[in-house]
């Protein structure tokens, strides 16, 4: 059977049209939908480890204990899971916890959460922990302005989640889900560590993507319809001007719809928007319809990359909060925290048997008499010498880092000028406050003296950095009796 030139050309452009379609609409709802869908999850992940730096962990822990207690008092017949919100038995059983949402521990984590969601506009941050002998993960503070979840609810542990039952480090790598209840949400959940290195917790962040959803469903609608629209031009037009007239501006719109396609570029597209076709008929439309949906993707994009400059300013504070938590308030030095993450390295670099990583040591200052200035003068005084004696460490150790370790306690990492000229600055030190606690001008609360002690790393006598500091402190508590000697004659 022959066909005719005209139905081969209709029968070839209704093809063309159809697959070219549908490759846009794949292409650009796929490919916008994939980059939103990351910095959604990025940015969960993100604002879950800022949550665990910034709350306050103790408090956490012990909220996390006395949940616990009560939890494991009630038995395993009475306790509610969510599933059942809002049922008489339900509501019985986080009554059990309704006492510990009064407590200052309580009140102080949500506080530091709720900061962080609104600083953020997060649709929820929130608090829990693992019972991993019942595998359920049990809300301690949500703050969720509306429906939060109460102290004490729990729901069992998801499959994609099963490891944090046996290694709690892991946490809750980030991960999505979609359902009736909560919708399409971004998940993450962040260990949160106590002083004694035990998993108090973790801070989740939900971050609804329901608008991903709703969006990808109407661009796919309108792709759609005018995937339809452009399929009966074609057909109409390819039945009345199959000749020159209708092949070229057919070619140039394929032309264009190919390189949109192709088209690895991020910014916004212009292909369709270059053509120059008045034909002044449907194919004219069909131009006016692609350059339009041309610039509805263009406008999504320019509203895609502003909201990642967004959810990178985010992202900086994020980090700027991370640095404030690592820095001691009274003083501004380095706090115990910061201290710790600065031993893990050093054991790590001693672990890879670095040569340069064993040029180090511990400096170890402990202000004498601050219970006394505190008990006579009051604390407001005994800060003033805390901050006295950092200011004298720091300017002796002017090349090392200086931590405040404890109350009125500082450490020094030494390395380099200073490690080469311990003697010569523990020397200085010792004159520095020798001459400030014999100056009758200044106040009795700021002639601060001290007692220092220090200890090098010895590849022989070492076998971790906890050693080198318990040579340092002893030394410095040994330095701490001879001046308590030294005064009492």
């Amino acid at each position: 059977m022959r066909y005719s030139l005209k139905s081969k050309a209709i029968a070839l452009i209704i093809v063309l049209a159809l697959l070219l379609s549908a490759l846009s609409i794949f292409v650009s709802v796929r490919f916008v939908s994939d980059i939103i869908r990351d910095n959604y999850e990025t940015e969960s992940a993100r604002l879950s480890q800022t949550a665990a730096n910034v709350v306050d962990a103790e408090a956490l822990a012990r909220l996390k204990d006395e949940t616990k207690k009560i939890y494991d008092s009630i038995p395993a017949d009475e306790r509610v899971s969510s599933d059942d919100w809002g049922s008489d038995a339900f509501n019985k059983y986080v009554s059990h916890f309704e006492a510990l949402a009064g407590t200052d521990d309580y009140k102080k984590v949500h506080s530091q959460l709720r900061q962080i969601q609104d600083a953020n506009d997060v649709d929820c941050i929130y608090a829990v922990f693992v019972d991993a002998d019942t595998e359920a993960f049990i809300y301690l503070v949500d703050a969720a302005e509306e429906d939060p979840c109460p102290i004490g609810c729990f729901d069992p542990v998801y499959e994609e989640n099963r490891r944090v039952l046996e290694d709690p480090s892991v946490g809750f790598p980030t991960y999505t889900t979609n359902t009736e209840e909560y919708g399409y949400l971004a998940t993450t959940g962040t260990p949160v560590y106590d002083s004694n290195g035990d998993v108090a917790g973790y801070t989740m962040v939900d971050i609804s993507m329901d608008d991903i959803a709703a969006w990808q469903q109407k661009l796919t609608s309108r792709l759609v319809g005018l995937e339809l629209l452009v399929t009966l031009l074609v057909i109409l037009v390819s039945v009345t001007l199959v000749n020159r007239a209708l092949v070229r501006p057919i070619n140039q719109l394929s032309r264009a719809a190919r390189e949109y396609s192709s088209d690895k570029d991020l910014s916004a597209h212009n292909h369709f928007s270059r053509l120059d076709i008045r034909t002044h008929d449907e194919i004219g439309d069909l131009t006016e319809s692609m350059k339009a949906m041309e610039q509805d993707l263009n406008d999504k994009i320019t509203r895609l990359f502003h909201t990642t400059n967004e959810l990178s300013a985010t992202r900086q504070e994020a980090d700027r909060m991370n640095e404030l938590a690592l820095m001691d308030a009274l003083t501004g030095v380095r706090n115990k925290r910061a201290y710790d993450n600065a031993v893990d390295e050093l054991a790590k670099s001693l672990a890879a048997d670095s040569l340069h990583s064993r040029e180090f040591g511990f400096a170890v200052i402990d202000l004498n008499g601050l219970k006394q200035i505190n008990d006579t003068y009051g604390h407001e005084k005994g800060d003033i010498a805390i901050k006295e004696l950092c200011s004298i460490v720091c300017s002796v150790f002017s090349h090392s880092p200086v931590y405040r370790i404890g109350g009125d306690e500082f450490a020094v990492i030494l390395k380099g000028q200073d490690l080469q000229n311990i003697d010569k600055l523990v020397d200085r030190l010792g004159s520095d406050l020798g001459k400030i606690s014999s100056d009758d001008s200044r106040q009795p609360w700021e002639r601060v003296s001290a007692a220092i002690g220090y200890a090098i790393y010895d590849a022989e006598r070492d076998e971790s950095t906890g050693n080198i500091f318990r040579r340092a402190d002893r030394a410095m508590y040994m330095r701490k009796q001879e001046m308590k000697g030294e005064k009492d004659r």
